[in-house]
């Protein structure tokens, strides 16, 4: 517990920082880049310690020591991780209460907070992008949590669970980088990385579908076949998609490219409810791999752009229980339709509901709005103009 909650505590205050070390029309790329290597580092970390369990035996340790070594090579990791930033990243400027000190720093915490809960109407598209965030945030926590007990339920591979897992981690380093690279209008391949993201969605399932059919359902011929797959979407995308998407990727600003990850993720619940084999599962994995990072990446860059600079640290706060208490529902109703229906295919399946709401109410947010607010606030408190705030520029 105490664990969870100073990370908990940490990852705000880590997010918090991104208006602070990023200019606006850097929220994405920053954000993006920090979720990539976030994922390739976990996943380098993990796959040692995966490695550590499963050749413990070879190395001439019991599993028990492998696994207290796996938890102080955590610890050992955010460590060393963490002192570049704590000796290069300048703390952000403090901006006093507006009725004074109370003279405690903690008591002063919770009066900024207070004071900013009252003023909620002020922080309109923030507040509503904040819940839609949750809302989503429940289908993805959902799916981060269920899929290796989901997978278990249908008996499959405990080495093709972890297997899948792990190829997650490396699938959205790429991903996320490119999802970051999305809602630049100056990049010229915007229009590939959209097409590659649709081409995947759309193949994948098909693959499943012939894997089945077919009976191919082993994972190396899954992989020969992923990799076919991903080779052509790559040249379709640079010699076809690049033109044939070029008009949707115009209108792709980044909270539009929120909502075509929430599209894609909301893909695999479905995709879920018909999963009969381990290839499928392998692929499902691969599917939330290409939207899991730039889906999180760019939330965050949303919400740093309807954030004041100078309240990053309480709203980024209120973003961090919104995101850790994610997960709750998701598994209960997963859980009550699993007690309902006695069939874990409908269980996942109605984790849909948690992507369909949160791009329903993703819609009403109007970003520039309030962008233009966090951007008044800040000339106000700093002296100065903050320029355009969005993460992206608006599209008619």
């Amino acid at each position: 517990f105490l664990t969870q909650l100073a990370l908990n505590i940490a990852l705000g205050l880590n997010s918090s920082l991104l208006p602070h070390v990023a200019r606006a029309g850097d929220l994405n790329r920053v954000s993006s880049l920090g979720y990539a290597m976030g994922y390739i580092g976990g996943g380098v970390l993990l796959a040692l310690n995966t490695a550590l369990f499963l050749f413990a035996d070879t190395l001439g340790i019991d599993s028990g020591l492998a696994v207290r070594i796996a938890f102080l090579s955590v610890g050992l990791w955010w460590i060393a991780f963490m002192i570049p930033m704590a000796l290069n990243v300048p703390e952000p400027p403090a901006v006093p209460l507006a009725h004074g000190s109370r003279g405690s720093p903690l008591r002063d915490a919770f009066t900024r907070l207070a004071h900013t809960l009252r003023d909620a109407q002020r922080y309109r598209e923030l507040f509503k992008m904040l819940i839609a965030f949750w809302f989503y945030s429940e289908g993805i926590g959902a799916i981060i949590l269920l899929a290796s007990a989901y997978g278990a339920a249908l008996g499959l591979n405990t080495a093709v669970l972890i297997g899948t897992l792990l190829m997650t981690q490396f699938v959205a380093f790429p991903y996320a980088l490119v999802y970051g690279r999305i809602p630049n209008e100056a990049n010229p391949w915007r229009a590939a990385y959209v097409s590659m993201l649709i081409w995947t969605a759309a193949t994948l399932p098909l693959i499943g579908m012939y894997a089945n059919a077919s009976g191919a359902v082993s994972i190396p011929l899954t992989f020969v076949l992923l990799a076919l797959d991903q080779l052509a979407g790559i040249l379709f995308s640079i010699f076809i998609g690049r033109r044939l998407f070029a008009g949707l990727t115009r209108r792709l600003d980044t909270k539009r490219a929120v909502i075509l990850g929430l599209v894609i993720y909301t893909i695999v619940p479905l995709w879920g409810f018909f999963l009969r084999t381990q290839a499928e599962f392998f692929l499902i994995g691969w599917l939330v791999g290409t939207v899991q990072g730039g889906t999180q990446a760019l939330s965050r860059a949303v919400y740093a752009s309807l954030s004041p600079r100078a309240k990053s640290g309480e709203f980024f706060g209120l973003y961090g229980l919104s995101e850790k208490f994610a997960g709750i529902l998701g598994p209960l109703l997963y859980a009550v339709v699993g007690t309902l229906s006695h069939d874990p295919r409908a269980s996942v399946m109605s984790i849909s509901v948690f992507f369909l709401l949160g791009i329903a109410l993703l819609l009403r947010v109007d970003e520039y709005k309030g962008a233009r607010i966090a951007a008044a606030e800040d000339a106000e408190i700093f002296g100065v103009e903050a320029g355009l705030r969005p993460a992206s520029t608006p599209h008619d």
